[in-house]
C-alpha cells in the first residue's frame, strides 16, 4: 500500500502553480547570548513575490517567497534594525472546509541576505556588534484561505545563526509576522 502511495504521489500531477503577493508586519525582539539585557520589540514590515503549488487531492504542497523584510529590536531608548531579503520555502498542508474557506498549516527553513543593518555598543562590552550578512533559520506558521485567494496568516521566525556578533558575544532574532497574501 505504501508503494502504490508513493507511485501515485510521484506521478500526480500538481495542481495549478499559483503567484501571488505576501505583505506583514513584523514583530521581532533580540535574543543575546547572555541575559544580563532586556531588548524590547521592533515592529517592521515585509513584501514580496511568493509562489504556491498543491498535489491534488491530499493538499501537501509548498510555497517559496522573495520577501523585503523589515526586523530588528529597541535597547536604551534606541533602535536597532536591519533590512533584508529573505528567502522561506515551505512545506504546506491546507485543509479545505466546504469549498470558500481553508485552513492550512506550514513549516521549513529559510535563507536571510542583509542589505543594510545598524551596528551597535554595549558598556559592557568594549567592541561593536557588527550585523551578519548572511543568516538561516527555521518557519512555522499557520492560517486561513478565504475565497481561493487571500490567506490571512501567523508566522514565527527563528533564527538558527547569529545576526549580531562581536567577541564571545551572539544576537539573534525571533519574529512573529502578521501576514496576508493575494493571490491572482
Amino acid at each position: 500500500m505504501i508503494i502504490i502511495s508513493l507511485f501515485f504521489l510521484t506521478i500526480a500531477p500538481i495542481q495549478a502553480v499559483r503567484l501571488g503577493i505576501k505583505t506583514g508586519v513584523n514583530l521581532s525582539k533580540a535574543s543575546f547570548s547572555w541575559n544580563t539585557l532586556n531588548p524590547d520589540n521592533f515592529t517592521g514590515f515585509q513584501v514580496g513575490p511568493i509562489m504556491e503549488f498543491h498535489l491534488p487531492i491530499i493538499g501537501l504542497g509548498m510555497d517559496a517567497a522573495i520577501l523585503y523584510s523589515e526586523q530588528g529590536f529597541k535597547l536604551d531608548e534606541e533602535s536597532q534594525e536591519t533590512q533584508s531579503i529573505d528567502l522561506p520555502v515551505n512545506l504546506k498542508y491546507k485543509i479545505k472546509l466546504l469549498n470558500i474557506i481553508g485552513v492550512y498549516g506550514t513549516a521549513g527553513p529559510y535563507a536571510s541576505f542583509r542589505i543594510s543593518g545598524d551596528n551597535f555598543s554595549i558598556a559592557d562590552i568594549n567592541d561593536q556588534f557588527k550585523y551578519k550578512t548572511f543568516g538561516a533559520g527555521l518557519n512555522f506558521g499557520f492560517g486561513v484561505e478565504i475565497l481561493k485567494h487571500l490567506q490571512v496568516g501567523a508566522n514565527y521566525q527563528l533564527s538558527l545563526t547569529d545576526d549580531y556578533s562581536v567577541k564571545d558575544y551572539s544576537v539573534k532574532m525571533k519574529t512573529w509576522s502578521v501576514t496576508a497574501t493575494y493571490f491572482f
